[in-house]
């Protein structure tokens, strides 16, 4: 499975860059559901709310309902409101990229610890750090702070 989870990872990357060319925070996310992708998004503009990972929730949601046996692949840990979001959805794993602690803390709302929030869910949600494409996606973090 974690050939899979690569694969799906950098999709999420492609993502990220994809963002950072049309001038969009430097995040990307796809929801995949049965090995086949059901959302791919990056960041919104101008909201600042509409993160990736949000979106490629509510894009999933909307297709097929509750999000249950489904992976989200986010180029970075995702933040407080992702995470809930992605809790009430149904999903119960995120692969990650990026480590919050590996980018300025600007880049997400709070110094809190998701392991600490998860801690407290009725239902455990398998937080996966895949930390050997942590510098691949670092690099588009790295383009968008030259923007």
């Amino acid at each position: 499975m974690i050939n899979n989870d690569k694969k799906f990872l950098r999709s999420a990357i492609k993502q990220s860059k994809l963002s950072v060319e049309q001038g969009r925070f430097p995040a990307g996310a796809i929801l995949v559901l049965n090995g086949e992708v059901i959302a791919s998004e990056m960041s919104d503009t101008d909201s600042g709310y509409e993160h990736a990972e949000c979106r490629a929730v509510d894009t999933a949601f909307q297709k097929v309902g509750k999000l249950t046996n489904t992976t989200l692949y986010a180029s970075m840990e995702p933040c407080l409101m992702c995470l809930g979001r992605a809790y009430w959805a149904g999903i119960r794993k995120i692969v990650f990229a990026i480590s919050r602690n590996s980018v300025p803390k600007e880049y997400y709302e709070g110094l809190h610890d998701n392991n600490e929030l998860m801690d407290s869910f009725n239902e455990k949600i398998e937080l996966i750090h895949l930390s050997e494409l942590e510098e691949e996606a670092i690099k588009v973090v790295r383009m968008w702070n030259q923007v």
